[in-house]
């Protein structure tokens, strides 16, 4: 049941929701407080850490960027985001200190996968939350939690930069050294909703009603029954790929002229090829959104969804099926802005309750947006972080972490067994290995061995990594029809 806005009191704004958000507010009404849409990471934190100063950095966060004051209610029949004049964000705390290594690591685990499935109340919030876990001395753990109605993988990135900037500024007794925000998430807001109204609409619209028609159903073999109604239980394997591997890939791809992304997604359009034995493969990803210099150092929802399609018929060579998925990335780069929302708007899919809308297979690709820092004699590194559910049925993605690029499956366990994703895993290693070597073969002189993926470790249903970052395009600060322009804020009464 939709619900309708209580009395307001005088220090809150109401603006308008984007069409991303607008998506995750729907998905909650249908599924209230599902955790598949929470976003959750970890901190390991070492050194003599002040509880209390990292309790005030993190509420200084909160205060810089409205977003993360933000709720959600129904007015006039329409989702609208209401900022809050203040939050205070508590950071309760788990002593584990005193625990063996056994019980510590486990209970770890066990408040790890907790956090990540706690539901968010989108009309009441708070929609950030944090917990502190005490591991010894000079180590902790902290785990925060974001909605992702109020974030994304890029804004993880702000958050713990801002973070450490906050705490040693805080720890040493000085002014922060972070730049004032342009604006604020909401004016963004009405930018958007302003530049949505547009004609220019028209041609993102042409493109993808034909780009998209008569999509296929496109699964890779299921392990188990698809339920009839779909679930969210998501787990995680990944594998780091060796660097001297990685760099000879990005190599390769710069003599073709294209990125490192676009070979790694050829080559995972050839194992969904070799799986489902099909020419037209298409696959979603996840855009940045943040197509403006001035959107960078902002918390919130910006990233956008496109499905890339290419027709794999006729063994092309590998150079070829490049050239092919070069053309289908940069038209759908050309043709973003008509968010995802609007696209199944815009092609009806007949709907299954049992699947993901449109697409069940996804890919990312992302350098790492959270990067290790040190500050005020601390050290804070990010660790794979435990969340509960699987948006997709699968979602292949790349990280370049410190280690190397790491690749990774988050998948439907109702769907998919371990082996048999550490198997595809395996075999998308191997084919980047063959790739180096013999660039020109045809896709079906490429093998597919099994068992070449690493051990399975014990399964933890629970498992998730967050992410979503992806280059900005950039833009000129201050230029015409500037976001800032568009914002007129109102109190509501």
């Amino acid at each position: 049941m939709l619900e309708s806005v209580g009395t307001l009191g005088e220090e809150q704004y109401c603006f308008p929701t984007t069409i991303a958000q607008q998506t995750f507010w729907l998905l909650d009404q249908l599924e209230r407080g599902n955790p598949a849409w929470n976003i959750a990471v970890r901190f390991r934190i070492r050194g003599r850490l002040d509880i209390p100063t990292l309790q005030r950095a993190l509420n200084e966060i909160v205060g810089r960027h409205e977003i993360l004051r933000t709720t959600f209610s129904l007015i006039d029949g329409q989702p609208r985001q209401i900022v809050h004049a203040t939050a205070a964000i508590p950071l309760p705390l788990d002593d584990l200190s005193r625990l063996s290594q056994t019980e510590r690591d486990a209970q770890e685990e066990r408040v790890s996968i907790q956090e990540g499935e706690r539901r968010f109340d989108l009309k009441n919030g708070p929609l950030i939350r944090a917990r502190l876990l005490k591991l010894g001395e000079q180590e902790h753990m902290l785990l925060t939690t974001m909605h992702h109605i109020v974030s994304d993988g890029w804004s993880i990135g702000i958050f713990s930069d801002e973070l450490g900037a906050h705490y040693a500024a805080f720890a040493e007794n000085r002014p922060p050294t972070v730049p004032e925000l342009p604006f604020q998430f909401a004016d963004y807001t009405i930018w958007q909703n302003d530049r949505m109204q547009k004609p220019a609409l028209d041609k993102h619209r042409a493109y993808w009603k034909n780009k998209l028609a008569a999509l296929p159903p496109l699964e890779i073999p299921l392990d188990h029954p698809r339920p009839a109604l779909k679930t969210h239980n998501g787990y995680i394997l990944s594998t780091v790929l060796p660097v001297p591997l990685t760099d000879a890939l990005a190599e390769l791809s710069s003599k073709h002229g294209c990125t490192f992304y676009t070979t790694a997604l050829a080559v995972l359009k050839m194992l969904v090829h070799h799986y489902t034995l099909q020419n037209d493969i298409y696959v979603g990803t996840l855009l940045a959104g943040r197509d403006r210099v001035e959107l960078e150092p902002l918390i919130g929802l910006f990233i956008s969804t496109v499905v890339l399609r290419t027709d794999l018929s006729g063994d092309p060579k590998f150079s070829e099926l490049l050239d092919r998925v070069k053309k289908t990335v940069e038209e759908g780069l050309e043709h973003q802005d008509l968010h995802f929302q609007q696209l199944v708007e815009l092609l009806r899919p007949k709907r299954d309750p049992s699947r993901p809308v449109l697409y069940g297979i996804n890919f990312i690709y992302q350098r790492d947006f959270v990067k290790p820092g040190e500050f005020a004699g601390l050290t804070m590194t990010p660790v794979p972080s435990k969340s509960p559910g699987a948006i997709y049925d699968i979602n292949f993605f790349m990280v370049q972490r410190a280690d190397g690029w790491r690749l990774s499956c988050e998948y439907n366990y109702d769907l998919y067994d371990a082996a048999s994703v550490n198997c595809m895993l395996g075999q998308m290693r191997n084919l980047f290995e063959q790739i180096v070597k013999t660039p020109d073969r045809r896709i079906s002189e490429f093998t597919f061995p099994e068992n070449l993926g690493e051990p399975v470790p014990p399964f933890t249903p629970h498992t998730k990594l967050s992410s979503s970052r992806t280059p900005a395009t950039p833009d000129v600060k201050g230029a015409p029809g500037s976001i800032a322009d568009k914002s007129v804020r109102q109190p509501l009464r």
